[in-house]
């Protein structure tokens, strides 16, 4: 299970999740990362979002949930799939 440090960090994937109609992003938001497969996808759904709102200001709730599903995945031992991912 993700550790979310506030309601608000879950609000923003789950939102986007939905308005991807990523039914796979919106189980591991629940569930957590339990594979690399997961873990990749948590980073390309994170990464997706960073896309979909440039003209947003939320800098520091992306910073949040970033951090949030780092941790997450390295706690996990993905820490090799959520980088590669992060890092295209």
């Amino acid at each position: 299970m993700i550790d979310f440090k506030n309601d608000k960090e879950k609000a923003l994937l789950v939102e986007f999740a939905s308005k991807f109609d990523d039914k796979r992003a919106l189980q591991l938001i629940e569930s957590g990362a339990q594979s690399a497969s997961d873990a990749a996808h948590l980073a390309k759904l994170y990464w997706s979002i960073v896309d979909n709102t440039l003209d947003r200001d939320i800098e520091p709730l992306l910073e949040k949930v970033y951090t949030t599903l780092h941790i997450h995945c390295w706690n996990e031992g993905f820490e090799t799939a959520w980088e590669k991912e992060a890092s295209q």
